[in-house]
């Protein structure tokens, strides 16, 4: 996750000459279609690729952060463009030219979407007709349109002073819902933030006015609730704040997280490197048994390449709850040296995880978490970095199960085990329908809706199957086909997102409720647990993830219900094939 510091309105001149090519295109291929000249079909893929490209690259160049070179896949990415859009403008550029087929209807989309994402931002009456109505929403619109940095601290410093910070804000927050576009949202939060800065300076101690340094200016920790901080989410921020000097744009702070993939097509785990890239401190969370999955090859080699190369200072293990395939790997990873499992018949993959032998590695999580160090309360905070880290405990899938909501100035991200799963939700194994509706519900649900979720194994495809037979609503539907053409759903979508398509947090739909039959939430909860359960055995791991392996009665349950037996007297000669 990287941060950008968005201008919706400076790509003003990029879309007007977008839309006009694209059109062109559009218009060429029209008078082509009446001529029956045989370059005419060429001459017309050209228009289209050479229109197309413009867009696609002018409008991702404008969004480069100077600093840290993005990829296009990146930047289209946080700005709202389709990745199709950029696979087609490379096609165009370094391949042949795209075919009719493709490039008539991408012209199309991209038109729609420079209207939705531009033209209709542009007011019919003007500022002049808008001024009339809304003096003060015209003199923000006039800051967020404007291009160059000095005249809109000019705009900042000489008209938006003329109203109070209740009246601005208000405006602001109205604008961030009418506006459309992912940019135009951030510019109004970028704003709000100057404006709150303004706001603390005044309450401060006055500054002696001095020459901007070109570094990055730090005010006193003010630790107190501001006004007008529930608006943009700064209220749900536990950590340090400090406002930056309006006019110096600071150098982007990245929490970066890797995702490790362990017993692909079986259980299907996630584990996760968390990395601040300026002070280079990092975690590894739910890195499970390395004896396991030392073989394919996963969370040891990671660990040991990046701390080599001095790409990162790993700190601590971060586990989400006590279960063998989430937090079996953590004495393994902290004992220097290890005993060389039997099983561990790659002698180079054991000797990775002996140079990784750490004593003084912290192992964060639950209380029966193996070797656990430092058991977080709810809601407490710690850091890894400038990342400000708060622990969620969320009991039910087991009692000791934490869920870590982590936030820097670059995006949010919450890792949550086996509580919440893209579009699903852990088994009950330690809890009950009470607990898990507490934890999806109310605390996890209370977290900003742009919060991107990591959960610990990649079960949305199965998820989504049973998602769709009890609500058949569009944003199930919409996942159900990314599912469907992408292996890997984790951090791809958000707590925004889950309230959609997670019919285990959508406790109080009609057509939930009409599925379980029931309407209290907590015994909705429970009749969409067990109607999960019943849906497909073996979707998700059942009891035998405690101890890595499937215990007898599972066995036994899982055939009964698929199997039916021909008499009682065949009871024996059934149970004895377990």
């Amino acid at each position: 996750m990287v941060q950008y510091i968005f201008t919706p309105w400076r790509d003003r001149q990029e879309l007007l000459l977008s839309t006009a090519l694209l059109f062109a295109a559009v218009l060429s291929d029209e008078i082509a279609a009446t001529q029956s000249a045989g370059s005419s079909a060429y001459a017309v893929r050209a228009a289209y690729s050479a229109a197309f490209s413009r867009f696609v690259t002018g409008l991702l160049d404008g969004h480069q952060d100077k600093l840290r070179k993005q990829s296009m896949y990146s930047i289209a990415k946080v700005i709202g463009l389709p990745a199709t859009f950029v696979e087609l403008r490379h096609q165009a550029t370094h391949e042949q030219l795209p075919s009719l087929a493709k490039l008539r209807p991408a012209a199309h989309r991209a038109l729609d979407w420079i209207w939705d994402y531009y033209w209709k931002q542009l007011d019919q009456g003007g500022d002049v007709a808008e001024s009339a109505q809304d003096p003060c929403k015209a003199a923000v619109l006039r800051y967020l349109r404007e291009e160059d940095s000095q005249r809109r601290q000019a705009i900042l410093g000489r008209e938006l002073s003329k109203w109070t910070m209740d009246e601005l804000m208000a405006t602001i927050k109205d604008l961030q819902t009418t506006l459309p576009g992912n940019q135009a949202f951030l510019k109004c939060m970028k704003l709000k933030q100057e404006l709150i800065g303004l706001e603390k300076a005044k309450l401060e101690a006055p500054v002696v006015p001095q020459e901007p340094q070109p570094t990055v200016l730090e005010a006193p920790v003010v630790e107190e609730e501001e006004p007008h901080e529930d608006d943009i989410g700064w209220s749900k921020y536990q950590g340090q704040w400090k406002p930056k000097p309006i006019g110096i744009i600071a150098v982007s702070r990245a929490m970066h997280i890797q995702s490790i993939p362990m017993w692909v097509g079986t259980s299907n785990n996630y584990a996760y490197l968390v990395v601040d890239d300026k002070s280079k401190d990092a975690v590894i969370i739910d890195p499970a048994n390395p004896p396991e999955y030392v073989l394919p090859v996963r969370v040891a080699p990671v660990l040991k390449d990046a701390t080599a190369s001095g790409k990162i200072n790993l700190t601590s293990i971060v586990n989400t709850h006590h279960h063998w395939d989430h937090a079996g790997g953590n004495k393994k990873l902290v004992r220097c040296p290890i005993r060389v499992s039997m099983e561990m018949k790659d002698l180079t993959h054991a000797r990775q995880l002996e140079d990784l032998g750490n004593p003084k590695l912290k192992i964060i999580g639950g209380k029966n978490c193996e070797g656990v160090t430092q058991t977080p309360k709810h809601e407490e905070v710690f850091k890894v970095g400038d990342i400000s880290v708060k622990a969620v405990h969320t009991p039910c899938h087991t009692q000791d199960s934490i869920c870590y909501y982590m936030e820097d100035s670059t995006g949010k991200a919450v890792f949550t085990g086996d509580t919440l799963f893209i579009s699903g939700c852990g088994r009950f194994f330690e809890g009950n329908a009470a607990e898990m509706h507490e934890a999806l519900n109310k605390r996890l649900a209370a977290l900003p809706e742009d919060t991107v979720v990591y959960p610990g194994h990649e079960y949305t495809k199965a998820n989504v199957q049973f998602a769709i037979s009890v609500l058949q609503s569009e944003p199930v539907k919409a996942l159900q086909d990314f599912a469907e053409n992408n292996k890997v759903t984790t951090g791809k979508f958000t707590i925004g997102d889950e309230k959609k398509h997670n019919v285990f947090m959508r406790l109080d739909d009609p057509v939930v409720q009409k599925a379980t039959g029931a309407t209290e939430p907590v015994e909705v909860m429970a009749q969409l647990r067990e109607m999960k359960n019943s849906f497909n055995l073996f979707a998700e791991p059942m009891d035998g993830e405690k101890n890595g392996v499937l215990p007898t009665d599972d066995v036994k349950s899982a055939l009964m219900c698929v199997l039916s037996l021909f008499s009682p007297n065949s009871l024996p000669t059934y149970f004895s094939i377990c």
